[in-house]
């Protein structure tokens, strides 16, 4: 593989992140973040060669946010890249792209095609669509390239991802499931038979990403065969603000009942339904727990809810998949909360899922198996590394490409 310097840029609504690999080795060559963007103060930070750079600055918007990252790279501080021609392509965790579920160019058809289905990803393809639009100016003959999240779910069997709906939408308008967090899922597919020393192409395994968005995936012989999330990244388990699966005629009753308009229920569903609406408290499982603590019992209401569909998906992942051999946790939850593992892994002993205590307790933010010695299933937290994929999807792109 020819030695190539990938930048991968991670664009939120008010924030900004990004990592500088170096390939083949698959090394970070630096780091770094803007948050609170638009803020009259947004902190920053930078991290290249065992140093961290960091402070404040006003940051107007994301074209600010992106300059000050690339200014760094270009500075005697990071010793990193010359002039912004070293960087050989920028690869984006793009979500959602219609038709387009692989690794694609991001040309003028497939911002087209973000563009017409971010009613459908309201609070991440317009981010990084303007964040694309911004590179292109200032990197006019850099490769920009898009690894969309549904690309690992590409092999989830037709029936699997068609909704009982008029065949014609599926073909007309592609209403189907595509799945999300796929990145997410694929560096667990691909760390966690290492972890537990077997062959993916042996496992039977789901993966629990959970964080202010989640979902879980069914994954077997190192391939995604069914995940919670479908045509949007609204359905499947409890998120921070996004409802998760809803009957559908909730929507034209609310209309009838509560006269709200389409979009009075789509902002509702996305920004104040999820842990949020139930609690009433926050999306943040942090502040959830400390008020669960307290008594808040809408706080724990949410909580268990929460637990609750994740192991209703545990269990028919392992109908789907005739058993489990791995359960793994991640995401910002999954590695941090050792309580809302242990909620969930509770009463599963019948499917051969038993964790250890002691074991649970002590890993959080790192690597490390959590099951007990007779567990007939392998329990581990593994810190996931959607960057890592993108990065290595965007060199594999170049080098089919010849570029």
């Amino acid at each position: 593989m020819k030695r190539r310097k990938i930048l991968i840029a991670n664009v939120g609504s008010t924030s900004f992140k990004y990592q500088l690999f170096s390939f083949p080795e698959e090394e970070v060559l630096a780091k770094g973040k803007v948050e609170r963007v638009g803020a009259a103060k947004s902190p920053f930070s930078h991290n290249a060669s065992d140093r961290t750079f960091s402070g404040e600055a006003e940051i107007k918007d994301h074209t600010s946010a992106i300059k000050l990252c690339l200014d760094f790279l270009l500075s005697p501080e990071a010793n990193l890249i010359n002039s912004l021609g070293e960087i050989d392509a920028v690869g984006f965790k793009t979500v959602h792209g219609g038709k387009f579920t692989g690794v694609h160019l991001l040309g003028e058809e497939v911002l087209k095609e973000m563009e017409r289905f971010s009613i459908v990803a309201p609070a991440h393809n317009p981010p990084y669509i303007k964040a694309i639009k911004i590179f292109r100016e200032l990197l006019p003959s850099t490769p920009l390239v898009g690894v969309f999240e549904p690309h690992f779910h590409t092999t989830i069997p037709l029936y699997a991802r068609i909704y009982g709906v008029p065949y014609e939408w599926y073909e007309k308008f592609g209403i189907a499931k595509y799945g999300f967090h796929g990145a997410s899922h694929h560096y667990i597919a691909e760390r966690a038979p290492q972890v537990v020393g077997r062959a993916k192409e042996e496992l039977k395994l789901i993966s629990c990403h959970l964080g202010g968005s989640s979902s879980i995936c069914a994954i077997k012989n190192g391939q995604s065969v069914d995940t919670s999330m479908g045509f949007s990244a609204q359905s499947g388990v409890l998120n921070a603000t996004r409802c998760g699966d809803l009957d559908v005629f909730v929507i034209p009753f609310l209309i009838q009942e509560g006269g709200l308009s389409i979009e009075e229920i789509s902002q509702e569903l996305v920004k104040r339904g999820g842990l949020l609406g139930i609690s009433g408290v926050s999306g943040d499982m942090r502040d959830l727990l400390e008020s669960s603590s307290q008594g808040d019992e809408r706080a724990s209401l949410a909580i268990d809810a929460f637990c609750y569909g994740i192991k209703k998906y545990i269990g028919s992942y392992v109908a789907v998949m005739n058993g489990l051999d791995v359960l793994v946790f991640t995401g910002g939850i999954g590695e941090m909360s050792p309580l809302i593992r242990k909620k969930i892994c509770e009463d599963m002993d019948y499917l051969g899922i038993e964790i250890e205590e002691e074991k649970n307790r002590s890993v959080v933010g790192r690597e490390g198996i959590i099951s007990s010695e007779g567990s007939r299933v392998k329990v581990a937290v593994i810190p996931t590394n959607e960057e890592l994929i993108v990065a290595r999807e965007v060199a594999m792109l170049l080098e089919k490409e010849g570029g």
